[in-house]
């Protein structure tokens, strides 16, 4: 049977012109009308099958149409596993065509990732180390001038003028919300002595840091042999400046104005996503030939915090819109889910030192854990165990595992609802006199 989305081929087939001098129904035509007659024939036939092909075109255009997720690839890693060996439809991945990329929670989780650990440029994502140890070497209330350097590196500034006072939380603001490389090199002359002295405070703290693919050769990030990162160093460099509330609440702003008089300067955030993205709070974007156009995008929502890392796309907008969808992904398919309630009575459990006296069991503790919805459904088992009086209220007598995909995903303890005593002497004669009288008799 023929695939009703298959390519339709019309073959025209030209209709053979009567020769001249064929005698018709009232006598012998002339060349001239021959000719004629056939041509208006072909341009009718013509007609009908143009109309009959768009016609069909339009038909197959609404039953067939254009495949959804082409940009999802087979490799992508969900949770750690290729959707491949997870035998995860396409459909179900994010659609996005960055080269490399990561989205992680803010524990540190990666949900999904494309080549997390290729090297490649980093442009202005370079200064979220610049601010980093700017922050840790220097106050914010620090009083910088700007030297003439700064102002020759080009290319991303932030205005600033020979010989401008500015504070250095002003200063990371420029860097920071303007991405200027003016700001950069400020920076890192004011708490390195040199650029390069700088830098290797900055490859030092990457480092420290466990960045092992990372490597810096100036602090604004313009293209330069040996100037490199991952989606994975990123991730990790990006949750630890935004553990740093300075950072945080810099990178948040969507305009900031700094300097005085007539150097007062309004500076606007190259983040898009601010303002326009539900829950966005910054952090940062970058663009060189290298690169391509990069952003490292953050978002709360539902106590739920996503880091996206979007590296390599083709155009200023289509960053934001990957980083974007990586976002609406990772906040339909990854969501808090109450396990338990602190009270809620799940189980009970013997007490040993009585006779078919038993006690509620309940949840010792709120507790909520994001789940990603991928990995399956979430199983629950509880074990108790038979207890001897005294039994305290809230005594932990259990535990309640939660599983997801095989992996444990929480425990709870499980305490006791009741206080127990010890049976006193006389019960505790009968108590054993019963059991002795059930082993013999049954």
């Amino acid at each position: 049977m023929r695939d009703v989305c298959a390519p339709v081929v019309v073959n025209r087939r030209i209709a053979d012109v009567p020769p001249c001098g064929v005698r018709g129904r009232i006598g012998r035509q002339s060349h001239g009308s021959c000719i004629g007659t056939v041509s208006r024939r072909n341009e009718a036939f013509s007609r009908r099958w143009f109309w009959a092909a768009l016609v069909g075109a339009v038909v197959l255009a609404l039953l067939c149409p254009v495949q959804a997720h082409a940009a999802a690839l087979s490799s992508d890693l969900v949770d750690g596993s290729s959707a491949v060996n997870r035998h995860l439809d396409l459909a179900a991945l994010p659609d996005v065509s960055m080269r490399e990329g990561e989205l992680l929670d803010g524990d540190g989780r990666v949900l999904w990732a494309r080549a997390p650990g290729v090297r490649m440029p980093m442009a202005s994502i370079t200064k979220i180390m610049t601010a980093i140890v700017a922050l840790e070497h220097s106050r914010l209330d620090d009083v910088v001038t700007v030297p003439r350097e700064a102002v020759a590196v080009g290319q991303s500034s932030a205005g600033l003028v020979v010989g401008e006072r500015l504070t250095m939380r002003e200063l990371l603001e420029a860097l920071l919300i303007k991405s200027g490389n003016d700001a950069a090199v400020t920076i890192a002359i004011h708490v390195g002595g040199t650029q390069p002295s700088f830098v290797a405070m900055m490859n030092d703290k990457a480092q420290a840091l466990g960045l092992n693919d990372t490597h810096y050769m100036n602090p604004h990030g313009l293209d330069a042999p040996g100037h490199y990162t991952t989606a994975n160093d990123l991730a990790v460099l990006a949750r630890y400046a935004m553990s740093k509330p300075a950072f945080r609440d810099i990178v948040r702003l969507r305009t900031v104005t700094i300097g005085q008089g007539k150097h007062r300067e309004k500076l606007v955030s190259t983040d898009l996503l601010l303002g326009t993205y539900q829950g966005a709070i910054g952090v940062k974007t970058g663009n060189t030939n290298g690169a391509g156009y990069s952003v490292v995008s953050a978002a709360q929502r539902g106590g739920v915090t996503l880091y996206a890392i979007v590296l390599g796309t083709k155009s200023d907008r289509d960053r934001f819109t990957q980083a974007k969808a990586l976002l609406d992904w990772g906040f339909a398919h990854y969501r808090p889910m109450q396990l338990g309630t602190r009270g809620t009575v799940v189980a009970e459990t013997p007490v040993s030192s009585y006779l078919d006296v038993n006690v509620p069991v309940a949840f010792s503790a709120d507790t909520t854990v994001p789940i990603l919805d991928l990995n399956g459904t979430v199983k629950r088992t509880i074990s108790v165990a038979p207890v001897p009086a005294p039994v305290e209220q809230g005594q932990q007598v259990g535990v309640a595992t939660f599983k997801q995909g095989g992996k444990v995903i929480a425990t709870v303890p499980l305490g006791a609802t009741v206080e127990v005593g010890r049976p006193n002497p006389f019960e505790a004669a009968w108590i054993v006199a019963v059991r002795l009288w059930r082993r013999i008799f049954g």
